[in-house]
């Protein structure tokens, strides 16, 4: 019986130790300065996981819009077959913050926010010539929703709209 206690009592120690040892290790939240930090990092990570998954390079220009619509196209495919293969909403947000980066290289007045009123907290909206858009929401809707939400032809168009909204010299 004092055998059994003693060993019991070991097996608790070496667990105890264990997950103290866990806790102290695992790697803590990242946390950023700003919402642009933020926007930083998610895009860079679309980027690595456009090369290691898809085999892709995205170089920020606008043609690669193109290129992560192809990808979510694909990341569709694999939601509809069995949507708890993919993290769908951080994939959505890390490509969304890529869509949106692209935009801002190109618009000079381009900025993000945080949140808004229409997207609430955390909506992370893009304010830009065509007005307020949330690409995290363009993307996490083009895998959920499919081809319908083709996140290319949604910057096309608002791209479109902004242009002729401009007034002419």
């Amino acid at each position: 019986m004092r055998l059994t206690l003693l060993v019991l009592c070991a097996f608790a120690v070496l667990m105890f130790a264990a997950w103290r040892f866990q806790v102290k290790s695992a790697p803590s939240p990242k946390t950023f300065q700003t919402t642009q930090d933020f926007i930083d990092f998610l895009s860079a990570e679309a980027v690595k996981d456009a090369e290691t998954e898809s085999h892709v390079r995205l170089d920020y220009t606008v043609d690669s819009i193109r290129k992560v619509e192809d990808i979510l196209g694909g990341l569709h495919d694999q939601y509809a077959k069995n949507p708890s293969s993919i993290a769908a909403k951080g994939l959505a947000t890390a490509y969304g913050a890529y869509i949106g980066e692209v935009i801002r290289k190109t618009d000079p007045n381009a900025k993000w926010e945080k949140g808004d009123a229409v997207g609430g907290e955390k909506s992370y909206p893009l304010i830009w010539g065509a007005g307020t858009s949330y690409p995290m929401a363009w993307c996490y809707h083009r895998i959920v929703n499919g081809a319908e939400d083709n996140v290319w032809i949604k910057y096309r168009v608002l791209k479109e709209h902004a242009s002729r909204s401009q007034p002419k010299p």
